[in-house]
């Protein structure tokens, strides 16, 4: 392997990291989990590293302290989680929705109570952040 492929591989990891970080991020933002909740002590520092640094394709190396490829499978499995999270949302959501609906039957006529789902907060609160929490922040 020549100094000009070598330096490919290289970035093209780099680049790999640098766009599973930005997607990773993006998805943790809209959850609102925090990455320091989620990721080890060793990987924040990438996290962080690789947010604050998108790729440049100056033919030179970026060199980075640690090993990146246990960095991009903690991605990867952060990821997975976030993905796979999503049917448990769902099944959160049916049973706090059949939840609502027997404490409304027993106050019905007295109040007019909007449904939990029309409210996002509500949602939030009750549904998406702790299933999120649940499936992905450190223990």
């Amino acid at each position: 392997m020549n100094r000009k492929e070598f330096i490919n591989q290289i970035n093209s990891l780099y680049s790999l990291a640098w766009s599973m970080t930005t997607s990773v991020s993006s998805l943790l933002d809209q959850v609102g989990i925090p990455a320091h909740r989620v990721f080890s002590e060793k990987s924040i520092e990438h996290f962080f590293f690789f947010l604050n640094n998108p790729p440049v394709d100056n033919e030179k190396v970026t060199l980075i302290n640690g090993d990146v490829s246990i960095y991009i499978k903690e991605l990867s499995l952060i990821n997975t989680k976030l993905i796979t999270s999503i049917d448990d949302v769902v099944t959160q959501s049916l049973l706090v929705e059949s939840q609502e609906k027997s404490k409304s039957k027993r106050f019905l006529g007295l109040f007019k109570s909007d449904k939990w789902s029309d409210c996002a907060n509500d949602r939030f609160n009750k549904v998406i952040c702790p299933v999120y929490e649940a499936n992905l922040c450190r223990n």
